[in-house]
């Protein structure tokens, strides 16, 4: 069954501090530095990123945390690191470093415990089992660790099993046959392997072509990871997502675009894209459109500044509209409106929706922030300074749990939405966004779609 998200996955594999590929494990060529090619493919529109220190396994040296960081900070998109980590302190090091998921294979298949300790201390959504597999004999596939120089007894089926029963969440599945061959994803190991496990399986190997993208998304497989097809430019990331989207461009070659606060889920404007256009926005993460009447490209802000941060792009079930969910850096209309929707036929329900008011509630504080001269208790926060909002929480905090123990409901709301207030307050002040929560949030909670 063909899976509602198609996570594109370029491969970083690191060999002391530079990336570098080759063919079936072997022949590794220099390709370019790990920081430069990690903007690029966020850039790009990459779904996730993966990093492999290849080499720390078999030199019996740790991880390179030093580029991990640095791989990290240039980036938002969820980084999976994996190379030479065999105890749970290691794990432990390499997501304090920044990664949001950590990738274990050699050390797993000679101690199992790991996975399941790993999974206890850290949580399953954090914990990948990477499986290098080889096809030995007519009909076996055999798991092979010390980066595909050593073949183990262990059946790949029977592994991703365990892998799965003790608690891994996801499992990676690299082909040592196909790697870098560019001759299509091993659609029987991996689909088999997806087959038996109830966790997401991402395939690893053998990208060479689009097609091959599509085949294994077909397949039910939960993301394709790919490294030399994205190192050469042999295929742009926003190229592929157009291409794997089910998205039908009517005669006219004009989508209709709606465009959505994606903090507050206000409709701010409805506007149109070609291909180009859509292209763009994947690229740039600004939104693009075409102008009927100008019969140009339009860059929403170029002159005005009222631009709009893409933070999402969906189609509908037909393949024929587009939703824009963006951070709007002004008015979305050109009167000056927050909303291009400001005329009412019929008036809908007065006041804000309640997944709204945080929101509002945020615009609010930050305003206040730029007036700290004013009399508001708000700006009397951001004066007094951080000390001051800590000192606010450890308070509400001492509140919310007193509530709770008196077991009063209405008492208990009450202090919540005080605490809740100086955290956005905390938020407002150290430049965190609600959308930054949402999407930590997300990252732990990355379940199949099926």
């Amino acid at each position: 069954m063909e899976t509602k998200t198609k996570r594109i996955i370029p491969c970083l594999d690191v060999d002391h501090g530079r990336v570098v590929k080759g063919k079936k494990f072997k022949g590794l060529k220099d390709i370019a530095d790990p920081i430069e090619l990690a903007r690029k493919y966020e850039q790009q529109g990459a779904d996730e990123l993966v990093f492999y220190d290849i080499t720390a396994t078999t030199e019996k040296r740790g991880i390179i945390l030093d580029i991990v960081k640095q791989v990290q900070s240039a980036i938002t998109i969820p980084l999976t690191v994996g190379g030479g980590i065999r105890t749970v302190k290691d794990i432990e090091a390499v997501l304090q470093a920044g990664a949001d998921k950590v990738s274990i294979n050699s050390a797993a298949v000679k101690n199992p415990d790991l996975i399941t300790e790993a999974a206890s201390h850290f949580g399953n959504n954090r914990i990948v089992l990477s499986i290098d597999v080889k096809q030995v004999g007519e009909k076996e596939w055999k798991i092979f660790t010390d980066g595909g120089s050593t073949e183990t007894e262990l059946n790949a089926i029977d592994w991703a099993k365990e892998g799965e029963k003790r608690g891994a969440g996801e499992i990676v599945v690299n082909c040592m046959d196909e790697d870098g061959v560019r001759n299509g994803y091993d659609i029987q190991l991996t689909e088999t392997i997806s087959n038996a496990v109830d966790i997401p399986v991402i395939a690893s190997g053998g990208a060479g072509e689009m097609e091959h993208f599509k085949e294994v998304f077909e397949h039910g497989i939960s993301g394709a990871l790919a490294a030399s097809v994205f190192h050469y430019d042999d295929i742009k990331i926003p190229d592929l997502k157009l291409y794997l989207a089910d998205i039908h461009f009517p005669a006219d070659g004009l989508l209709p675009a709606i465009v959505q606060d994606v903090e507050t889920k206000q409709v701010l404007m409805l506007a149109y894209m070609n291909e180009t256009a859509l292209k763009k926005t994947i690229e740039t993460k600004e939104a693009w459109f075409y102008s009927r009447s100008r019969q140009e490209l339009w860059h929403k802000g170029a002159t005005s500044g009222n631009k709009q941060l893409v933070r999402g792009i969906q189609y509908d079930c037909d393949g024929d509209a587009i939703l824009l969910q963006v951070k709007r850096l002004g008015p979305a209309c050109h009167t000056g409106e927050e909303s291009c929707f400001f005329n009412s036929l019929i008036q809908g329900s007065e006041g804000l929706k309640e997944e709204a008011v945080l929101s509002q509630l945020m615009t609010t504080i930050k305003k206040r922030r730029n007036k700290q001269q004013s009399r508001s208790y708000t700006a009397y926060l951001f004066r007094e300074g951080l000390d001051k909002i800590l000192k606010k929480i450890g308070e509400e905090s001492s509140e919310v749990i007193i509530g709770a123990k008196n077991r009063n409901k209405q008492e208990v709301i009450w202090e919540i939405a005080d605490l809740v207030y100086h955290l956005l307050v905390l938020m407002t002040y150290l430049n965190i966004d609600l959308s930054d929560i949402e999407r930590e949030l997300k990252k732990r909670h990355v379940k199949r779609e099926e």
